[in-house]
């Protein structure tokens, strides 16, 4: 083999290893959340391995380029001792940092519940301090991934190292010489078409995107297919929103929002007496956890009488995926309709109202409590800019005894003293409390270990230790004097792990409880079927207080104002529109939405001969992205009420 031409064959070969190493992580992948894969079919994981396979060429090409115009370079044979090493280090230090981000992502999809991506970094703050407890939780992972790592640098070397055999030229062989060098420029060439096209995924029109992955209805195995060095690239430096216009008309757009219908099932039978208003934010409570199933004791025995007792809405979804963007949603009413969440992002600095300061208007207190350490997730700071007038974290807990040694206190102890925190905050109060201990590692007190078994999924454990804190919580509320005069909304920020089939789609993955609870309040007959999200509990305390809106985000409503609502959800570049009937998935870019019944979880038959309710619901889509898309550039997500 002609010298200079072997070095593109020792690429080749790194790059196939990294291949092999990448295929590796995507069976731990699928090893290590068997329990979620378990009932999926055979045919469809193994075609997610084959259709990952175009984005791990595309990821690991992106990391080997300047490796690749390295290799075109006429090096002088006596250099090429120094090439062989220079380029194993250089590939190992581009290919090593993404393929341990492909393993993290074993374990990480369960806390986000996809592929890591750029403006997922905050959730490294959030690990500062926390190593050690990851360690001990999944000890087993780590030193699985130090292994694979290891054995990668490994074979990366090896392969460097391994002598090929190449035929060194005279100067005397001049004509032979030329003719070798066009063979080795016109491989040069054929190697940066093929890398082009492998990064881009193929020939077709745009490069693949995390669209493309969109193969199954399930989105599990739709993360199967990407690996995180593709989603975390992909995603760094792109336009978070797109400046889409599907109405020139505003009055026109805002006919198709949820929040332009203005009558409420209250009017004229709200409290007189002024109400206080406690809101409950469970961590990662998807709807499927309430409930006995299967003959089997529920797992939430006091959410389950709770609801019985309450108005209790069936249909209620998460505006987005993760912590950060789900007390976004309750506290300020803006829903996830953009890759980052607005917390973290640049546009919280633009104008918005939150519950806070709407009832600050009013005379009430405020308080927003969290068992998590003080900072974690911009949560303190992102109150101060709802007008929660005090937060209470672990620092002001203020014992250290009751930390569960990763995120922060244990639920049990911290409603307690929330409910005793409460006693000095003046009435009418509004106070909100994000609840902890169903969190990945599931840890519980040791004291309750035997009381609180394995479930199917491990998660549940931790959910029927917060169903008891709740259960004592509420105990203890009773006795107060304020009890009896004060509203009580529980929900759920985000959905989680499944381990019911029905749940395991793209509805399953934002479905979540919401309930409204009255000690002593009669509610009105109110449609407990309709679709209903986060950001309407925003609206709805202030229906239920009366209290007017000089100036309205559209995208939510009142629970008590009766419509065709819908709620849209955002995912990796693809929009999800849950109405009462049938539910649409888009794309931005694509001819049309696909429409299916809401009761074909799996999304086995696309409606097509219902026109009418397809236009229909699209243009409510199309409105909520330009709505949301327009408040965030122009800084404009509310309208004078009219």
């Amino acid at each position: 083999m002609f010298g200079p031409s072997f070095r593109l064959v020792k690429l080749c070969a790194l790059i196939l290893v990294a291949m092999v190493f990448y295929t590796l992580a995507r069976v731990e992948f699928l090893a290590w959340n068997w329990n979620l894969f378990s009932t999926k079919p055979f045919a469809d994981i193994l075609w997610s391995f084959v259709v990952g396979w175009r984005f791990d060429i595309s990821a690991i090409l992106m990391m080997a380029s300047p490796l690749l115009l390295l290799s075109f370079l006429p090096w002088p044979k006596a250099w090429e001792k120094y090439y062989s090493t220079t380029t194993w280090i250089l590939f190992s230090v581009l290919q090593t940092p993404f393929l341990i981000l492909n393993l993290i992502d074993t374990e990480f999809i369960n806390f986000v519940g996809r592929r890591t991506t750029y403006d997922s970094l905050f959730v490294v703050n959030e690990a500062q301090g926390k190593f050690l407890n990851f360690f001990t939780s999944y000890w087993i992972l780590f030193v699985a991934n130090t292994i694979i790592v290891g054995l990668f640098i490994f074979s990366v070397r090896w392969m460097m190292k391994k002598t090929l055999q190449t035929q060194t030229l005279q100067w005397s062989e001049k004509g032979k010489r030329l003719k070798l060098w066009f063979a080795h420029g016109f491989l040069c060439f054929v190697a940066l078409v093929l890398a082009v096209v492998g990064i881009r995924g193929g020939l077709q029109g745009k490069p693949i995107s995390f669209v493309n992955a969109n193969v199954f209805t399930v989105p599990l195995l739709n993360n199967l297919i990407l690996n995180s060095t593709f989603t975390f690239v992909k995603s760094f430096g792109t336009e978070k929103l797109v400046r889409a216009q599907y109405f020139s008309d505003k009055n026109e757009m805002l006919k198709n929002l949820n929040g332009v219908n203005k009558t409420s099932s209250l009017d004229g039978r709200r409290p007189i007496k002024p109400q206080n208003v406690v809101i409950i934010i469970l961590e990662s409570f998807g709807e499927e956890y309430l409930g006995p199933v299967a003959g089997k004791p529920s797992y939430t025995p006091f959410l389950d009488s709770l609801q019985q007792r309450s108005l209790n809405f069936k249909n209620a979804y998460a505006n987005g995926r993760r912590s950060i963007e789900g007390v976004g949603a309750v506290m300020a009413g803006i829903p996830a309709l953009m890759a980052e969440p607005f917390i973290s992002s640049h546009f919280t600095a633009n104008y918005f109202v939150g519950l806070g300061t709407l009832l600050d208007q009013k005379n009430y207190s405020s308080a927003f409590f969290h068992g998590g350490h003080n900072g974690t997730m911009f949560f303190d700071s992102f109150m101060q800019s709802a007008g929660v007038e005090k937060y209470f974290g672990s620092k002001e807990y203020g014992n250290s005894a009751d930390d569960d040694g990763v995120w922060g206190i244990w639920d049990e102890p911290f409603l307690q003293w929330m409910v005793a925190q409460m006693d000095s905050i003046p009435q009418p109060f509004m106070t909100s409390v994000f609840t902890l201990t169903s969190h990945q590692p599931y840890k519980i007190p040791e004291k309750y270990k035997a009381q609180f078994p394995e479930g199917p999924i491990e998660i549940l454990k931790t959910v029927s230790y917060t169903d008891f804190a709740l259960k004592k919580f509420f105990e203890e509320a009773e006795k107060k004097p304020w009890f009896k005069d004060t509203l009580f909304i529980i929900t759920a920020d985000h959905a989680s792990m499944h381990y019911r089939e029905e749940y395991k789609n793209d509805i399953g993955s934002y479905r979540i409880p919401l309930m409204l609870y009255h000690p002593t309040f009669k509610f009105p007959e109110t449609d407990t079927e309709m679709i209903v999200q986060q950001i309407d509990i925003l609206p709805t305390v202030l229906d239920f207080l009366g209290i007017p809106e000089k100036e309205k985000n559209y995208l939510g409503s009142s629970l008590f104002a009766v419509a065709d609502k819908v709620a849209v959800n955002f995912n990796d570049g693809r929009y999800l529109l849950f109405a009462k009937d049938h539910y649409l998935r888009w794309v931005p870019g694509e001819p049309e939405a696909k429409m299916y019944a809401i009761n074909d979880r799996e999304s086995t038959k696309e409606i097509i001969e219902n026109g009418v309710r397809k236009s229909e619901l699209t243009s409510k889509l199309k409105a909520t992205v330009q709505y949301f898309n327009e408040g965030m550039w122009d800084n404009k997500l509310y309208y004078p009420t009219r």
